[in-house]
């Protein structure tokens, strides 16, 4: 998955439209009503009482009067509004929803005739784009499209719903936005997105483990990158948008983290068994290999043999900052720091820009704080905030959970705090670390003062049994 592509919200031009798609650009209301009705009169009038219903009702929330005006708009004036198409789905979600409609086959034919409405966009997005000033992708559309199935689909199709096309829809969807661009991956999409996909790894562990990982992966980067724009909205002063942005996306981060920790999938052996067994198709894929090496490492396995293998594989083909920090792991672990600090220095030449060479530093802090090398891993914190000031957030983080590790707590809650004052993304995540942090030190104050009782205790009975066995005659 192109995560970059995903994941940055932009302005995405829409390719030059085809000689058979219609071009609205300036038109009206009754123009675009007139188009599919020859112009008539009547049918142009009846159509701006439809738009005018329409609106009206979806304001007032009367769903089932709104749908009236929507079939009637859909059959007979399709490109008269995106409304149609943006409050559409809405619509047909509070009616599928409704706890108070009964009949089943009624929303299930609700559920239908809002799946038609999409595809109906679909067809008509060309047309659509030419009058709006808002040009939405298929991306854009495919998105809309799975999270209003996933959350529809349940309770219209009963025990005919299937979990897997609910997860071929929100892949679909992806695989557009990568192919074609998109305005923005929403955070309600991410979450829904790994909410589904961790639904699929339960039902199915075995088959599904390796993508669930990449799922992951791909969800948590997501999350990030969007949060990066947060920090340029700050830089640029707009500190209402920042804040937007990290309320967006600050919890589903949250989400997906806590969900993938829950779900057991992390568990070491099972993946080094995975690439172990992957090896041989994978050694000659530079793609394959980094992309493994990058689960690995993310997940406690770059301390295994078979993540070394890995990197000498792919360091053979093309060597990369990430082949080279797995080399620099082996040779620490086999006790030769002179090669492991050469294989670090090799990782900070292959970086094009001293940006990449702060993100490398990150990567080493990373690895010497999981083999205990604290002062190491502090040293190249630090030189990441050389390289790149910008990633002094994260640098700050990663001191705090340094710190905590050789407990200073004292000190880890005084980066944590830094962190979110230098990187208002990073917010979220160094609340919850304090968090943490906090409890450690009130466990720890705890389990001090319990030793200290204990340690008085022993101190007392042994000065009472001194005293009476003065007493005592020999």
């Amino acid at each position: 998955m192109k995560v970059k592509k995903l994941a940055v919200a932009a302005a995405i031009a829409i390719s030059a439209i085809p000689a058979m798609a219609q071009d609205f650009e300036g038109t009206t209301y009754d123009d675009r009503i007139g188009y599919s009705n020859n112009n008539n009169e009547d049918s142009i009038k009846i159509g701006r009482q439809n738009i005018s219903l329409f609106q009206q009702y979806i304001e007032m929330q009367n769903w089932a009067e709104a749908r009236t005006n929507l079939l009637w708009l859909k059959q007979n004036a399709p490109y008269a509004m995106n409304g149609i198409y943006t409050k559409g789905p809405l619509m047909y979600y509070q009616l599928i929803a409704n706890p108070n409609e009964t009949d089943q086959a009624k929303k299930l034919q609700y559920f239908n005739e809002m799946m038609e409405l999409f595809d109906l966009r679909q067809k008509n997005l060309e047309a659509l784009n030419s009058f709006s000033k808002i040009k939405n992708t298929l991306g854009d559309v495919l998105s809309v499209k799975a999270e209003y199935y996933n959350w529809t689909a349940p309770i219209a199709l009963g025990k005919d719903y299937d979990l897997r096309k609910s997860y071929a829809n929100f892949t679909e969807a992806i695989k557009m936005v990568n192919e074609k661009g998109g305005r923005e991956i929403t955070g309600t999409f991410l979450q829904t997105f790994f909410m589904v996909s961790d639904a699929i790894y339960k039902a199915m562990p075995n088959t599904m483990r390796e993508q669930y990982l990449q799922d992951y992966l791909d969800s948590k980067e997501a999350c990030e990158k969007m949060l990066e724009l947060a920090k340029e909205a700050k830089a640029e002063g707009d500190v209402e948008k920042a804040n937007k942005l990290v309320a967006k996306y600050d919890g589903p981060l949250a989400f997906i983290e806590k969900t993938f920790a829950e779900s057991g999938a992390a568990d070491r052996d099972q993946i080094i068994g995975i690439y172990t067994k992957k090896f041989d198709t994978y050694k000659g894929d530079i793609n394959k290999l980094n992309s493994a090496i990058n689960l690995m490492a993310q997940n406690d396995c770059d301390d295994a043999d078979i993540y070394y293998q890995y990197a000498e594989a792919a360091y053979a083909i093309e060597p990369s900052f990430t082949s080279a920090i797995g080399l620099a792991q082996k040779a620490q672990k086999d006790g030769q720091m002179e090669s492991m600090l050469d294989y670090y220095t090799k990782a900070l030449e292959l970086a094009s820009n001293d940006a990449t060479r702060g993100v490398i530093c990150l990567n080493i802090t990373n690895a010497l704080t999981k083999s205990k090398q604290f002062t190491g891993a502090q040293t190249y914190a630090e030189k990441a905030i050389e390289y790149n000031p910008d990633l002094a957030g994260k640098a700050y983080l990663k001191m705090a959970n340094i710190n905590a590790q050789i407990g200073q707590y004292a000190k880890a809650v005084e980066y944590c705090t830094k962190a979110a004052d230098a990187d208002i993304t990073l917010s979220g995540a160094a609340d919850r670390l304090k968090g943490q942090i906090q409890t450690a030190q009130a466990n720890q104050a705890a389990n001090d003062k319990a030793r200290k009782a204990y340690e008085d205790f022993i101190r007392r009975q042994k000065a009472e049994e001194e005293f009476w066995n003065k007493g005592r005659k020999k």
